[in-house]
């Protein structure tokens, strides 16, 4: 016989182990082809053993200097190649990964803040001002109410740039930029600026020669201990946007950045990064430093917008397959495109502003010759705008490309691509990061997005170590999501990895793939928690990551777990209003004798915002003496009827080691009751009556009364009510078919009603269809 340890309350929520996290890192970016000493602040540091970049393997060197429970020091080496940018840090302890952290590649020199430095004096007046010799980057932080000033000698006619990388590194800073004189009079002045989120871009030239002075400061004066930034100052072209914004594997792109001089051209050569979407760093012809502006690859063709095309009839030649590159270059500008079409062909156009770091936000009206409307579509949620249509006959088709508000300027750019619509997939991990101990497995919840594609599609691993494998591989047909376990084998070398994965249909009609992508935590937020303690609600300047951040989950695989344990059933079914147990098997190894605690994860367990969790969870702690436990469910008030995953993470402490387990159950909430007759058919003639037995069907374990209440269509009479007594399983409804009824099939339905502790229940029931002979 098996003993189920329990506890006697149940709790939303148990304390859980601190967590390994990356508060910041001090100075936020390194030089390429330099060595920097950086500072990572943060929890639960003792044991650091690695850093994890999304940098190239082989471009980058770390080794970690020195380790406490909050610091750790790490002398980082960028090669020369590394092309500026953002980029995703996470740090590897003997317990796991913390979250990611973005770190810059700057060109330009690094110079720390003296309020942070070993200087530590103050700058926060403008009598202060620290002076700085630029060009250069000052890693500056922003504490609360934080007040930053800088002094720079500017000659007359001279051009500066300056931008603050603040809000980018996935913090809440919202920095303002102002720009004052020897007098202290405000020369100019920069708050959130064009495809930046809160951060800021611009150029400006000095009437005369003289001192000048950079006050930064978050506009709303918040700031934190672990806000950072980064103020560039140099001579670099202030663009956020090319045209295009693709290029082409093996071809030569002469790009165009409208916000700066029209005549200017910067060459991109045939030597592209493997990335699919990149940062380009963009010199003038100072070449100080650069700016950097988001490219992507794609093998369609460009076609550039021609000018004035701001009505059909100077619509821009178009085509399929290609992408379609223009500006809305000023207010009420609309840009036409017109493309020749077969009867039949299916086409999706699909807009790209935010990506791009434009401030664009397009709507696309397609219309035929004869300027009837055949299809609309704006922007939905956080993505741009889509529209699919298919062609109703031979001939020209216009596509008006327009801005919502009717704005526009030199940075409005967009890219439309123009494809015909084939079978795609996408493919989104719900995990960014994964801590997995040799000789055992952690869940990886994966979601397949599908169009126009319902084959079975096969999944690979790249990036992974001998002894690292998928349990499941095969996607069957028609199916959306999947929960293989990733598997570490005993003799797995332990270490960081960073692993991708690729989904390939196996239908041979369609050639469809995709990769993995995954949102990363890098801020902290206070909402609910997704599988792996991931936020699933992110501010939109952690949703728009550089695609480093987002193709690839971090791995660490770590020594053997002294314990184990699985979750049964796999499938926990909750009667609404009521509670249900289940089982967790422990399992300990060696001379470890516990404890290991639990904490429940996962959609009606959550607080979200102002909601609090309507499932209450309670686990036991285990340990050898006390292996079996039961776990409980119980449902409160306003629980959806929903079926949903539930992580449940067993945590143990091995000296300075926290190990942490997951597995994961489906959780089913359900009405208590849905009464059901038995047989669901009735067949009787006019005048005639009949009985059929009325099933309660209970959800276990729930056994209380219930009442049915029948209702029958006219021609029929029913019985009144059907009371059923607490573990009363069937009743006998009586059924009477009028005189004269004609014959045909008359529906019955059977809502029950019951009081579950203090709520009140309804279920809508089964049907019994009574066939009139």
């Amino acid at each position: 016989m098996r003993i189920l340890w329990t506890l006697g309350v149940l709790a939303c929520s148990v304390p859980a182990s601190a967590e390994i996290f990356i508060e910041h890192v001090y100075p936020p970016c390194v030089a390429p082809g330099q060595s920097q000493s950086l500072t990572l602040i943060g929890t639960e540091f003792q044991g650091a053993s690695a850093v994890w970049t999304t940098l190239p393997p082989d471009q980058v060197t770390a080794k970690i200097t020195h380790v406490s429970d909050t610091q750790v020091r790490v002398e980082l080496q960028v090669q020369a190649t590394v092309p500026p940018g953002l980029y995703g840090v996470r740090l590897a302890t003997s317990s796991g990964l913390s979250n990611m952290h973005v770190l810059a590649v700057d060109d330009l020199p690094v110079v720390l803040e003296h309020e942070t430095g070993s200087a530590q004096s103050s700058n926060d007046r403008f009598a202060s001002a620290e002076p700085v010799t630029w060009p250069a980057v000052v890693a500056g932080t922003a504490p609360e109410t934080d007040v930053d000033h800088y002094a720079i000698q500017v000659q007359a006619n001279e051009r500066v740039s300056v931008e603050v990388v603040g809000n980018r590194l996935g913090k809440g800073f919202d920095p303002l930029v102002t720009v004052m004189d020897a007098s202290g009079r405000r020369v100019t002045e920069s708050d959130n600026d064009i495809g930046l989120f809160f951060d800021s871009r611009f150029s400006w030239t000095c009437k005369k020669t003289g001192r000048y002075v950079l006050r930064v400061k978050d506009t709303r004066f918040h700031g934190s201990e672990h806000w950072t930034y980064m103020l560039r100052i140099g001579r670099f072209p202030a663009v956020h946007v090319a045209i295009p914004s693709t290029v082409a594997r093996g071809e030569r792109a002469v790009l165009r950045f409208p916000e700066h001089d029209s005549a200017e051209r910067e060459l991109l050569d045939t030597d592209l990064p493997t990335a699919q979407s990149f940062f380009l760093g963009v010199r003038d012809q100072e070449r100080t430093a650069t700016a950097w502006v988001r490219l992507h690859i794609s093998p369609m063709p460009n076609v550039i917008e021609s000018e004035p095309n701001n009505a059909a009839a100077s619509a821009t030649a178009a085509q399929l397959g290609a992408n379609l590159h223009g500006i809305v270059n000023q207010n009420g500008d609309d840009d036409w495109y017109v493309i020749e079409l077969k009867k039949g062909t299916r086409v999706e156009f699909r807009a790209v502003t935010r990506d791009l770091g434009s401030p664009a936000d397009v709507e696309l009206v397609l219309s035929d010759a004869t300027e009837k409307e055949i299809g609309r579509s704006d922007d939905t949620g956080f993505d741009d705008a889509r529209l699919s249509v298919t062609a109703p006959a031979d001939g020209n088709y216009f596509l008006q490309v327009r801005e919502v508000v009717r704005r526009g300027g030199p940075a409005y750019a967009y890219r439309i691509e123009v494809k015909r619509r084939t079978p795609q997939l996408t493919l989104t991990s719900q995990v960014g990061r994964m801590a997995i101990p040799q000789q055992t497995w952690q869940p990886l919840p994966l979601t397949l997005g599908r169009t126009d594609y319902k084959g079975a599609v096969e999944l690979t691993l790249s990036g992974v170590p001998a002894g690292v494998t998928l349990d499941q591989t095969r996607i069957a047909e028609g199916q959306t999501s999947i929960t293989p376990r990733l598997q570490v084998s005993a003799d797995a070398p332990q270490g960081v990895y960073s692993i991708q994965i690729h989904a390939r249909g196996l239908d041979e009609s369609a050639a469809v793939e995709a990769w993995a992508r995954t949102f990363p935590l890098l801020d902290r937020r206070p909402t609910g928690r997704g599988p792996h303690g991931e936020a699933f609600e992110l501010r939109e300047d952690q949703r728009r990551l550089p695609p480093s951040l987002t193709d690839r989950i971090a791995l660490v695989i770590l020594p053997r777990a002294p314990f184990d344990f699985a979750v049964r059933p796999e499938l926990v079914v909750l009667p609404r209003y009521w509670n249900t147990d289940f089982e967790i098997e422990t399992q300990f190894q060696g001379g470890f004798d516990g404890p290991v605690t639990f904490i429940a994860r996962g959609g009606t367990l959550e607080q979200k915002q102002l909601q609090m969790p309507t499932v209450k969870w309670q686990i036991p702690a285990a340990d050898r003496a006390h292996y079996m436990l039961a776990g409980r469910f119980e449902s409160g008030v306003n629980t959806p009827i929903i079926k949903h995953p539930v992580t449940i993470t067993g945590t143990a402490r091995l000296n300075d080691r926290v190990i942490h387990l997951t597995r994961i159950l489906e959780l089913d909430v359900k009405t208590a009751f849905a009464p059901q007759a038995e047989p669901e058919q009735l067949e009787l003639s006019a005048g005639d009556s009949g009985r059929v037995r009325i099933a309660a069907n209970r959800v276990s374990p729930y056994d209380g009364p219930l009442t049915v209440n029948p209702v029958g269509p006219e021609g029929l009479e029913v019985t009144g009510v059907l009371p059923f007594a607490a573990g009363q399983s069937h009743a006998e409804l009586q059924v009477q078919v009028k005189p004269g009824t004609k014959p045909g099939r008359y529906s019955v339905s059977l809502p029950a009603s019951a009081r579950i502790r203090r709520y009140s229940e309804q279920a809508a029931g089964g049907k019994l269809i009574v066939v009139v002979k």
